[in-house]
């Protein structure tokens, strides 16, 4: 057993014990334990990511600090600039002094949240220090690199005057600057550092933080310090920004991101996570690791589907730099895309990645108005799109074929529906775009191109990727349908290594037709291809959720995927199938993660998977894409935005403010149901025979108003 005994030096507290060294340290790397979340917010290249705990092995309420350029250094905890062999991270938890006793935030005690202050988003923890209500709170400011973290007491039950003290620890020895700073040298050449800029108290900085003593507390009264923790790179400026500069500016920029608000508590709490949540897992160069603490790895289908989130939350400016990034280092000048930070031979690609890259790149340009991307990587990007026309790539009626399946187990030679789906889709974006590309002759032939796969795909008598009236996951290159798998186990508890029948479907990504706009959702084919999902919901565990496939075929991760949930949720909410899609957003609400916008990617059921369970952005940016795309509608066509509502069945109304290339979209919708009534910018609006609000060509942006009768 192992413990935390604060004021108290650990190995002291432990009898020396190296083993209760390790102890504490393990259950601080491991990235999944019950009741622990995370809450993930960047200045400039200072990535902080804040552990909460619910239990009292530890403080509660600790971070970590990374370089949002260096990938691999989230891909563990240990590679945090501050992480101490022995006790983990403990030090960057705040300690209260009063009466000669140490306080800090102890699980059972300790309530954390994101919300708004002075207009910004900020993670707050709330504890006691005996009689005292302690209030931390921890903003990103701007892009400098600085974290502000402000400590509140408040005096809630003392008896009478009472003197106390803070702790603020710089996890790493260092120097001490001046009076107010405290900073330590990093091995790869920047600086880690602590100031405190305002206090009640008296300060004594030390080599390891600084303390604020002495700090007066009266019945009902109120002591706020304020201090930064900040990572610099190369030289350090001269004289730091003030802080009322700095929150200004931070200000502005979360105004600029899009903006959903409604009483339906589930959906705008969620939306709101992720457009806070997801600009900080990824840097302003546009490096991201597509797993933290899992993967610290890059790959173009996670990162052009994290674009998808950033665009379609109104952060246009990561999005570009996210999709120069891939353009410029991740796909090379032959097409290929990069995997897990690596090229592949062409039995081992993901044929995916060119499809999700363009559907991304074409988002970006619709929803931004910015084509300069597509001009400045033109020949890169004809040779990525044409690159799985290869002859030696395809087969039966143009099909792509090799060996790794859309989840990256390697099976026997064949064709996966998930590669024919995106590649439809990246030929159709690819010739929307064919004029920003410079090649509007080859438009024509990669729509006939896309529109034969399709035709191959759902109706083809032998190869086709239907059967029984569903889509179906995988066939041979012979034409049989795949339903087992065979392949390495990751450990000795997963289930391809201790079950003998490993099923291949039901799977996942046979939604993604469905999303594509390959297969309609409420079609019977679409129908039924739902239906089998049923089969993952709460497979072989409690609480529900929904996995990637059939468990018996996982080598590594079983238990409910979130990102894969997302796929089926969007499915069910395009086929009016509102009871379970609202169960899947509900269970995205309240699983681990839900609260802070961090999800897992998976939630481990078996005890091998707990310690390196990733956070993903791309989770994120599935729940972002549902509510502005399918909730709300909006959709392009041909350049052209498009709204349909599709408001969950009793919904209050819902109020958008979304940014919409050099302007806003002010949307309201009034409720569910079909459109009864409509204005753009105050003049009448009548829907197309489809239900559909088509705007004109070349709006700027405005009002939209759409009244709805339930039907």
């Amino acid at each position: 057993m192992f413990g935390f005994v604060l004021g108290a030096d650990p190995a002291e507290a432990a009898g020396g014990s190296t083993r209760w060294e390790t102890g504490l340290e393990s259950w601080l790397k491991q990235s999944f334990v019950e009741g622990r979340e995370y809450f993930v917010l960047r200045s400039g290249r200072a990535k902080m990511i804040v552990q909460a705990d619910r239990s009292d092995l530890a403080p509660s309420f600790l971070y970590l600090l990374f370089d949002a350029q260096n990938n691999r250094q989230t891909g563990r905890k240990e590679r945090a600039f501050h992480f101490d062999h022995g006790n983990g991270f403990v030090r960057s938890g705040l300690e209260v002094v009063l009466g000669g006793h140490v306080f800090t935030a102890w699980g059972h005690q300790t309530r954390t949240r994101w919300c708004w202050w002075q207009g910004v988003p900020v993670v707050e923890a709330q504890w006691w220090a005996g009689g005292v209500l302690v209030t931390e709170r921890i903003a990103a400011l701007a892009d400098d690199g600085v974290l502000l973290r402000q400590v509140e007491l408040k005096s809630v039950n003392l008896g009478g005057a009472e003197a106390l003290s803070v702790r603020l620890h710089l996890p790493a020895a260092g120097r001490v600057e001046n009076g107010q700073e405290v900073a330590t040298a990093l091995d790869d050449g920047g600086t880690l550092w602590l100031r405190v800029l305002s206090t009640q108290g008296r300060l004594r900085p030390r080599v390891d933080g600084i303390d604020v003593e002495a700090i007066p507390l009266g019945p009902g009264e109120t002591a706020t310090i304020e201090s930064w923790v900040g990572l610099d790179f190369g030289v350090r400026p001269p004289d730091r920004r003030i802080r009322a500069e700095a929150l200004e500016q931070t200000q502005l920029q979360w105004k600029r991101s899009s903006q959903v608000t409604t009483d339906d508590t589930v959906v705008a709490e969620l939306f709101d996570r992720v457009r806070i949540g997801l600009p900080a897992m990824v840097a302003d160069n546009g490096v991201m690791d597509a797993g933290m603490f899992e993967y610290g790895a890059q790959w173009v289908r996670d990162t052009s589907n994290t674009v998808m989130g950033l665009v379609h939350t109104g952060h246009f400016e990561l999005a570009r730099s996210a999709l120069a990034h891939v353009l410029t280092a991740m796909v090379n000048p032959e097409g290929n895309t990069m995997i897990a930070g690596r090229f592949e031979d062409p039995d081992r690609e993901q044929f995916d990645q060119m499809g999700e890259l363009l559907l991304a790149l074409k988002a970006y340009c619709d929803w931004a108005g910015d084509e300069t991307l597509v001009h400045e990587h033109r020949e890169k990007l004809v040779n990525l799109i044409e690159r799985p026309l290869r002859a030696a790539y395809r087969g039966q009626g143009g099909m792509v074929h090799n060996r790794r399946e859309f989840w990256e187990r390697t099976l026997e030679d064949g064709y996966e529906l998930a590669y024919q789906a995106y590649l439809i889709s990246g030929l159709r974006a690819a010739a929307s775009l064919s004029q920003a590309l410079g090649v509007p002759e080859r438009a024509d032939g990669w729509r006939a191109e896309a529109d034969g796969l399709e035709e191959t795909v759902l109706r083809h008598p032998r190869f086709g990727l239907v059967d029984q009236g569903r889509l179906i996951k995988r066939r041979t290159l012979t034409g049989e349908r795949v339903r087992t798998v065979q392949f390495p186990a990751s450990a000795s508890d997963v289930p391809l290594k201790a079950e003998r029948v490993n099923l291949l479907e039901p799977d996942s990504s046979t939604m993604l037709p469905l999303l594509l706009g390959i297969v309609p959702p409420e079609s019977a084919l679409g129908r039924a291809t739902l239906a089998a999902m049923e089969e993952l919901w709460s497979a072989r565990w409690w609480g529900g959720g929904y996995e990637r496939y059939h468990s018996s075929g996982q080598c590594d991760q079983p238990g409910p995927w979130t990102f894969a949930s997302g796929f089926i949720l969007r499915a069910q909410h395009d086929a009016g199938l509102f009871e379970r899609s609202r169960r899947t957003l509900r269970w995205l609400h309240e699983v681990p993660g839900g609260r802070t916008g961090a999800w897992f990617e998976e939630v481990p059921i078996v005890r091998s998977q707990a310690p390196t369970a990733g956070i993903l952005p791309w989770t994120s940016a599935e729940v972002g894409v549902f509510v502005v795309r399918h909730l709300l509608g909006l959709r392009f066509e041909s350049g052209r935005l498009s709204i349909k509502p599709a408001l969950f069945p009793g919904q209050p109304p819902c109020r958008a403010d979304l940014r919409f290339r050099d302007g806003r979209i002010h949307l309201y919708v009034s409720g569910s149901g079909s459109i009864t009534t409509a204005s753009l910018d105050g003049r009448a609006m009548v829907p197309d025979p489809d239900g559909r609000l088509r705007l004109p060509e070349g709006w700027p942006g405005g009002d939209v108003r759409i009244d709805l009768q339930p039907k």
